[in-house]
């Protein structure tokens, strides 16, 4: 369950952000919840100083964006108490990332429909189709105005003029029956979700109402013995998740319809039979409600990091084959960090067999795709095949990073514990079959035709890039069976984490610094002397880095008294590095950083009031150049440049939070 730590930087961080998307009223009142807690309608009026209809209008957007959890109290004259929800208030930073995200993987029409529901907060299904028709209908009688110079006598072709509509630049639904088969595309992808009676409740209020209903239906007479407890969590479980599993009621209907659910992959590019695809999607109910599941954008966004990850260590072509690995893998993953309390018991049934097979990755590739890119070329009898395709049944219990180098690298044959199974530990193999066996280290060639007639298939190509993924020090891929795959997400993120810190160490602190942090997280904690004889530095550089690290919070001491009496003097002090701890920290001043990149941006925005209110006007929107004068322009580009300049720094900063908080 992904949870906020509600400081004071990120309270004001937050009310900024509401104030930013939604106004000034609605952000006034997100800032007293904060601050003060479940409330109710008069003493929250109280502490805004809201007239009740100033107060309603606020409450209403908030709850549109579902950026607050109410609950109607029975024992209090059935008064409806409020309380802010954090976690999707700051979602809202990540609007630009998820619309980027839906573009890539569904295309233009997808994204236009997950804007207006960003900008709407959960509608029906029939009032996003009438805001839809309406524009289309605009589209077509303004293109029935417009000469044609082909043919003056052309009549529109379609309903309601679709077929010219579509031919209106932007315009990227062109019909009702071509934003209905987007919505079922965005359902079956979890992208979107259904609206339920208690998606207002907050966590909290759905395990009390669980266990009060359990306990009323199972346990009338009180709760005996350790069986009866673990019953009863298993009850509260299971209520919980029935209470879930209602924000797919939708996509359980449209799998229903499996006859369209193969047409649609079958033909997803050019239809069936010359039919288009919106004709094989059943016709969604105009009543139900539905809004973003932002839980679920999480996921795919992380596949979208890990793939980049991948991407900058090894090659374009094996993040191309990890991309589609992660595709499957988490098809049926609908959040990125479990509910202890829920998903551990249901883990096999929400995530599938929790592997994907060598043939289900080669039938999703596409063709045109060279998988030969990126691998190296050496005869067989230059590897260890048994080392190679080692399988481990289990994941990594714990990840360990040992000594650097001299020049602050970790050495090739100082890699993590491998727990897996197989034999012949002195014989790894880093890039698939293309790392030598041999002692007198034989360089992998990359040039065409070294190795004779040594040429591979295409499955085993896709293999090679597996075991690319698999044998690589960060661990993206373990083999968990014969041609079987998988990816254990706990400890890579954590291993994408400690590389993200090992960068900002080394940005800040040097790679002395680096250095210095490898080899206290491989040997736990050192003295001065003990450190300055394993790092191989000089005293006086040790100190002067340790302290500058000491600073920063990336490094920590404690004080170990020679005897009972607690004397400094005869003290000594061992340094170490707590991960978590940094990690932590990391991410206080990151929120610190975003919520300066707002409050300056607010202050840019005062500073030039008079500029900005002029490109407002109607007969300057658009026309800034031409219309405004010099000086007033100059002004105008400058503020802009600023202002892309501070949305790439919260951009940067979001990656860094997402990473230490929700991946």
């Amino acid at each position: 369950m992904n949870t906020i730590n509600v400081t004071r930087p990120v309270g004001e961080l937050l009310s900024l952000l509401v104030e930013e998307f939604l106004g000034e009223l609605p952000a006034r009142i997100f800032k007293v919840l904060l601050t003060r807690g479940r409330l109710s309608a008069p003493t929250l009026a109280q502490y805004t100083s809201m007239t009740k209809r100033q107060l309603l209008h606020g409450l209403v957007v908030l709850q549109q964006h579902n950026l607050l959890h109410y609950k109607v109290d029975p024992e209090s004259t059935h008064m409806t108490m409020y309380e802010a929800n954090p976690e999707n208030a700051y979602n809202l930073i990540r609007v630009g990332k998820t619309l980027e995200m839906v573009d890539s993987t569904f295309g233009a029409a997808a994204k236009d429909v997950m804007r207006s529901l960003l900008l709407s907060g959960f509608t029906r299904i029939s009032d996003l189709v009438a805001a839809y028709q309406e524009q289309i209908d605009e589209a077509s009688k303004a293109t029935r105005t417009e000469p044609d110079d082909e043919d003056p006598f052309a009549e529109p072709e379609g309903v309601n003029g679709d077929a010219q509509a579509a031919k209106k630049p932007g315009l990227v639904i062109k019909s009702t029956a071509h934003l209905n088969s987007v919505i079922c595309r965005l359902v079956e992808a979890e992208l979107i979700e259904v609206m339920h009676d208690k998606i207002f409740l907050t966590h909290h209020d759905l395990v009390k109402g669980a266990e009060a209903k359990v306990m009323k239906e199972y346990f009338p007479t009180g709760i005996k013995g350790n069986k009866a407890k673990v019953e009863l969590q298993e009850k509260i479980a299971d209520e919980l998740r029935e209470d879930r599993s209602k924000s797919k009621s939708l996509k359980r209907k449209l799998e229903q319809n499996s006859a369209a659910a193969k047409r649609r992959k079958l033909f997803a590019e050019g239809g069936l039979n010359g039919a288009p695809e919106e004709e094989t999607d059943p016709l969604l109910d105009a009543k139900q409600v539905i809004r973003i599941n932002h839980e679920k954008c999480l996921v795919d966004l992380r596949n979208r990091r890990l793939v980049q990850f991948v991407n900058d260590m090894i090659g374009e072509t094996t993040g191309y084959v990890y991309a589609v690995l992660l595709k499957h893998l988490t098809k049926s993953l609908p959040r990125c960090r479990t509910d202890p309390l829920i998903d551990i018991s249901e883990e096999h049934i929400e995530q599938g067999k929790g592997f994907v097979t060598t043939d289900e990755i080669l039938d999703s590739l596409k063709t045109a795709v060279d998988l030969s890119l990126g691998l190296g070329k050496e005869s067989r009898d230059k590897f260890s095949s048994r080392a190679a395709e080692k399988v481990q049944h289990s994941a990594p219990k714990k990840k360990i990073i040992l000594e650097a180098a001299v020049d602050g690298d970790a050495s090739a044959d100082e890699d993590e514990h491998d727990d897996g199974d197989g034999s012949d530990s002195d014989e790894s193999m880093a890039d698939g079959d293309f790392k030598p066996a041999q002692a007198n280290g034989t360089k992998v060639k990359f040039a065409d035709g070294v190795a004779g007639d040594y040429k591979l298939d295409r499955p085993t190509q896709l293999k090679q890039h597996l075991l690319l993924l698999a044998e690589s020090s960060q661990r993206f891929v373990r083999h968990c069976g014969p041609n079987e795959w998988t990816v254990d997400f706990v400890p890579l993120i954590q291993t994408l984490k400690e590389a993200e810190l090992d960068s900002i160490i080394e940005q800040q602190c040097g790679r002395p610094g680096l250095r210095l942090v490898r080899i206290l997280r491989s040997k736990g904690k050192l003295d001065e002397k003990a450190l300055t004889n394993t790092a191989l530095m000089r005293k006086s550089e040790i100190q002067q880095t340790m302290l500058q690290m000491l600073k920063a919070g990336f490094a920590h001491t404690q004080e170990v008294p020679k005897d009972n009496k607690a004397d400094v003097s005869k003290s000594f002090f061992l340094w170490y590095c707590d991960t978590n701890r940094s990690l932590d920290r990391l991410q206080a001043r990151s929120y610190k950083s975003m919520l300066n990149c707002i409050q300056f941006l607010e202050v840019l925005r005062q500073k030039e009031k008079d500029v900005l209110s002029v490109t407002k006007r109607l007969d300057v929107k658009g026309r800034e150049k031409d219309v405004m004068r010099k000086e007033y322009y100059d002004r105008y580009s400058q503020f802009l440049e600023h202002e892309k300049r501070l949305f790439a720094q919260m951009g940067r900063l979001d990656d860094l939070i997402t990473l230490l908080k929700d991946f």
